[in-house]
């Protein structure tokens, strides 16, 4: 009994460091020794401490692939189920400069629309400044405040995205409504109102017009439709206990 358990806690030990390698995989050369360890550890505590793993993989090229194809056949050749499997993928092909974010598990509860927008935005936003180092911890960064969140239970969503100007504006609106309210109350204790019309004080008859003219002014406007910046192609794809963005960065 004494050697099963410890052959167990041996292949569990082996086990995880081989899958720590795993979280960040950088065959197109675009770290550090010390940046990818630094990742590394960084999704070894984020796994350690919500149960949840997070992959960079970066190609210098997909062979022409689509990045989300790319990204499901990289999962699935490692054998993580999408149902089974709790996490999140960011792939980079530096070659087509594609990328492809893959939510498996219970990633894709985590992912709603506005927490997806706000981590591709990010993401995506780096990767254009070629910054990658910035463009991977923003990954980490978002997902683990995406992760605090769940285990409050509470999720990413559109007013924990505007909390702060919908805050100011609750603060604006009551503010507005107690100057109203006290201007009103002042209003209704003034039993002496000052005049607000010149009547009294014309004389009568003293006042004649004699001519009346009507001018108007013309001005004539042109519109010129503006062009629309060309935007990166993006597509998504959701099935089988994953959803995915992706698309050129």
């Amino acid at each position: 009994m004494k050697k099963i358990i410890f052959i167990f806690i041996l292949v569990m030990f082996l086990s995880v460091p081989l899958f720590a390698q795993d979280r960040v995989i950088d065959n197109a050369g675009l770290m550090s020794a010390a940046e990818k360890d630094q990742l590394v550890k960084r999704a070894e505590h984020i796994a350690a401490a919500y149960n949840f793993n997070l992959i960079i993989l970066t190609e210098k090229s997909i062979g022409g692939l689509d990045p989300i194809e790319y990204s499901w056949n990289y999962l699935d050749e490692k054998g993580l189920d999408g149902y089974e499997w709790d996490g999140c993928l960011l792939l980079q092909s530096t070659g087509e400069r594609d990328y492809a974010i893959t939510a498996s598990g219970r990633g894709t509860k985590i992912l709603n629309n506005t927490a997806y927008n706000r981590l591709q935005s990010r993401v995506v936003y780096y990767l254009k400044q070629d910054d990658y180092i910035k463009a991977y911890n923003a990954f980490m960064d978002i997902w683990e405040e995406y992760l605090v969140l769940e285990a409050k239970g509470r999720s990413y969503n559109f007013f924990t995205h505007n909390n702060l100007p919908l805050v100011l504006g609750s603060w604006i609106i009551s503010l507005l409504i107690g100057l109203f309210v006290v201007r009103k109350w002042k209003l209704q204790m003034n039993t002496v109102r000052p005049k607000t019309e010149a009547d009294m004080y014309i004389i009568p008859g003293s006042l004649i017009f004699t001519q009346k003219h009507d001018r108007f002014l013309y001005s004539t406007v042109t519109k010129t439709r503006r062009a629309k910046s060309s935007s990166s192609s993006g597509s998504s794809m959701s099935s089988g206990g994953r959803s995915s963005r992706g698309g050129k960065y």
